[in-house]
């Protein structure tokens, strides 16, 4: 992203959000503690850059914005500027190192000035000791500093942090706007709207059909869901010839399971008629998503969006994969053959 762009970016996404926490840092009003609750996509991240930008930009403009030009904005651009503390997960949690890291931080004053700024993305991710301890330097913050606690489920934050910081709900981006930016990345339009139910992010949309990975889910997805609405017992076999080599990594797993999802969320809407396909996540099963949706019992279609929303609770609680997803397709035979 360009010095211009996350101005730009975060203006769009969150207008007044943008004019809020400006005219707060112009007035010298920031408050010590914030929890920025928004999901990936929303600017959360963006707006926590700009506000340390407005804070030691030296050619604020005429409307209040960073100018994203000088030395001290393209230093924290870079991530380069030694009174601006940034801490993102490193793999799936947020490490004890990271927290003791932070703890260092928390006690130094500023090097260059009298303000420093804590950023901790996907805080949600820390352990509840490591928050505890976040939690001591929220309540005694050392000198003129300002946390911006970054999550996309405030649900998961510790009450105790909730109670003691400024918390911020980000608006969800319009559907019709991210449709629009999606069509501009050059996304293709049977891609769309699956991408539109996973992400709100067109850089992790972008990401997701780097080298047609996306591309590949959504076709096996799709044969694995044809197998299982046709009682077919080759729906556990392509669990592990064609589904688990797609999970490269959690994040992936992750996103193949909110498939699961999308594709029989496809038949439950197509039970009380045809959905056009452009408003489909899967648009190239639509036949047999359409069929099995007629056919099954409503009760027995809940059952089956019951069982494929649990899987992303089985994966938080590290149950393994393979086992997950063979779970699963038996369940859901059970279902579709009764």
């Amino acid at each position: 992203m360009t010095e211009e762009s996350v101005v730009a970016t975060i203006q769009r996404l969150q207008p007044e959000l943008t004019t809020h926490f400006m005219h707060l840092v112009q007035t010298n009003h920031l408050a010590h503690a914030y929890l920025f609750n928004g999901a990936d996509g929303t600017g959360r991240q963006e707006l926590a850059t700009v506000i340390a930008m407005r804070l030691f930009c030296q050619h604020v403009t005429a409307e209040g914005l960073p100018c994203g030009q000088c030395a001290e904005c393209r230093r924290i651009l870079a991530g380069d500027h030694p009174d601006v503390v940034s801490v993102v997960p490193d793999g799936q949690s947020i490490k004890v190192d990271q927290v003791r890291y932070l703890k260092s931080e928390f006690t130094k004053s500023a090097v260059e000035g009298n303000q420093k700024i804590f950023i901790v993305d996907q805080v949600d991710r820390m352990t509840t000791g490591a928050a505890n301890s976040l939690l001591k330097f929220i309540e005694e913050p050392v000198g003129n500093t300002v946390a911006l606690l970054l999550t996309a489920n405030k649900n998961l934050i510790l009450p105790t942090i909730l109670s003691r910081t400024q918390v911020v709900d980000f608006l969800q981006v319009a559907p019709q706007a991210f449709a629009q930016a999606l069509e501009k990345a050059g996304v293709v339009p049977s891609q769309r709207y699956l991408l539109a139910t996973l992400t709100e992010s067109v850089s992790a949309a972008q990401e997701l059909t780097t080298d047609d990975w996306l591309k590949e889910a959504q076709a096996q997805v799709g044969q694995w869901f044809n197998a299982c609405t046709q009682g077919d017992e080759q729906a556990f076999v392509r669990v592990q010839t064609k589904l688990l080599p797609l999970a490269l990594n959690r994040d992936r797993q992750g996103v193949l399971l909110d498939m699961l999802v999308q594709v029989w969320h496809d038949a439950l809407r197509q039970q009380t008629g045809q959905v056009a396909s452009e408003d489909l996540a899967f648009p190239q099963v639509a036949a047999a998503s359409r069929q099995i949706g007629q056919r099954l019992p409503v009760d027995q279609l809940v059952n089956v969006m019951t069982l494929t929303l649990a899987t992303r609770g089985q994966l938080a609680g590290n149950m393994n994969f393979q086992t997950i997803l063979e779970a699963l397709t038996l369940q859901i035979l059970a279902q579709v053959t009764r």
